[in-house]
């Protein structure tokens, strides 16, 4: 599986099954200026007092989880930073 268009609709009725309210905020309208066709806006989830807005379906799915598995206080000072590490392992201490 690969992040593509074709997870963006798995992702949706996911989190439909979830129990969450979705929809688009559409992006900013300016007349001067052209919305690319691919531009849709920010994609939101709502679920009891919670609200959580990304670029994407799959995006949003990913920091719902992210919610669901750490709850509110999702952020740890303490937390390894695996991204740094697996950067290292990859690309070296440069």
């Amino acid at each position: 599986m690969v992040d593509a268009m074709n997870t963006h609709n798995p992702a949706l009725i996911t989190l439909k099954e979830m129990g969450y309210e979705l929809g688009i905020y559409p992006p900013e309208f300016d007349e001067e200026v052209e919305v690319p066709q691919t531009e849709v806006g920010h994609w939101w989830a709502k679920k009891h007092l919670h609200e959580f807005v990304a670029g994407d379906p799959l995006s949003l799915l990913g920091i719902i989880s992210i919610w669901e598995h750490r709850g509110d206080n999702w952020i740890n000072e303490n937390d390894v930073d695996i991204s740094d590490q697996l950067l290292s392992e990859t690309y070296g201490d440069e």
